[in-house]
């Protein structure tokens, strides 16, 4: 019974960033029903450790434990609350293996897996790497849960144990694989860009929208803004989003495009400078195909994606997020080439 002491102090870590958890789940569109993951980790570890015993110490687990208490405890200085609470996560799951053995270890590790499905952005990550719906992304969270549990259905019956080593392999090639996937898109750090939107900009000509209902209850507590800008056979749409110190009301521009029904064909960071890049959408629904231009920016910093921004987040900051948009009549290269020149024309007017 002493060695199920150091696994109960494992869950501080986790505690400590329930209010992050909770805020997650109760603010934020992409996050809402994630706590049910938590919810069904719980019968899924008391269903894998049923009859099991602690074994031998094993001091491998330090692998895992000490950079997982490294990340979780140094928040303020990475500012990924997503990665604090998966690091969480690893500090129950080392403890378990530290204090219980290997085979205790892996006997939970689908119950892990569970509540690591339950870490905010997860499902956003998802559907960013299947190029789908968030609510099917979720789906899929939902099938790997149901998975996990067979795993341990199948673990309970016939006792069958992966070697450590093979799971650090396949962990680490998870790990490579999300981190070159995103690598450009956390660490790039552009200036920060907050445009005002004049009458005349350029060649371009425009005016103020009335916000849609629509628009309005998505950024509940954002204030929002809409324009309309034409040059002869250009046509471009401007979505500006004050949202301040409110993290959860930033959304991912692929998920507002999905959200209104449009197929996302494709996403991709497009860097128009050294200092500055956006996120470029190529999106279509029925007969009408748009090229959408996002980015994320605060006085201090700009960053192209959704997953940028999360990393370079700040509490006191004071954040806005840009779509624009036009109506693609001919091939892609066109379409960005207006983007660039009414993006020019936005840049010398704010300096």
């Amino acid at each position: 019974m002493i060695k199920i002491i150091p696994v109960i102090v494992s869950f501080v870590p986790l505690f400590l960033h329930s209010p992050y958890l909770w805020q997650a789940w109760m603010g934020s569109r992409l996050d809402h029903w994630d706590w049910i993951f938590y919810l069904i980790s719980i019968p899924a570890v008391l269903w894998a450790v049923y009859r099991e015993k602690f074994g031998k110490c094993d001091f491998y687990a330090l692998l895992i434990l000490i950079p997982s208490l490294l990340l979780t405890f140094s928040v303020q200085i990475h500012h990924i609350n997503a990665v604090a609470v998966a690091s969480a996560v690893g500090v129950i799951f080392s403890a378990v293996w530290l204090i219980g053995s290997w085979r205790l270890a892996y006997r939970v590790l689908p119950a892990v897996i569970i509540l690591l499905l339950g870490t905010p952005s997860s499902s956003y990550q998802l559907s960013l790497l299947m190029m789908c719906q968030v609510t099917a992304a979720w789906a899929v969270k939902m099938l790997l849960t149901m998975l996990c549990l067979c795993w341990i259905w199948y673990t309970k019956r016939t006792g069958y144990e992966l070697k450590r080593g093979t799971v650090f392999f396949i962990a680490a090639v998870i790990a490579t694989g999300f981190v070159l996937l995103h690598s450009k898109e956390f660490y790039f750090k552009g200036t920060g860009f907050i445009p005002d939107f004049p009458t005349h900009c350029g060649d371009f000509w425009g005016r103020s929208l009335q916000v849609d209902e629509n628009t309005k209850r998505f950024f509940v507590t954002g204030t929002v803004r809409q324009y309309r800008y034409t040059k002869n056979d250009a046509d471009i749409s401007v979505l500006a989003v004050k949202c301040g110190k409110n993290i959860h009301e930033i959304h991912p521009a692929s998920h507002c495009l999905r959200t209104s029904l449009w197929t996302v064909n494709s996403e991709k960071i497009l860097y128009l400078h050294d200092k500055f890049a956006v996120t470029e959408i190529d999106a279509e629904k029925g007969g009408t195909r748009i090229l959408v231009w996002v980015w994320y920016s605060s006085e201090k910093l700009s960053t192209p994606g959704f997953l940028g921004f999360r990393r370079h987040f700040e509490p006191d900051g004071n954040y806005h997020t840009y779509q624009i948009s036009i109506i693609m009549s001919g091939d892609v290269e066109k379409s960005r080439n207006e983007l660039k020149k009414f993006m020019q024309a936005l840049t010398l007017r704010s300096e």
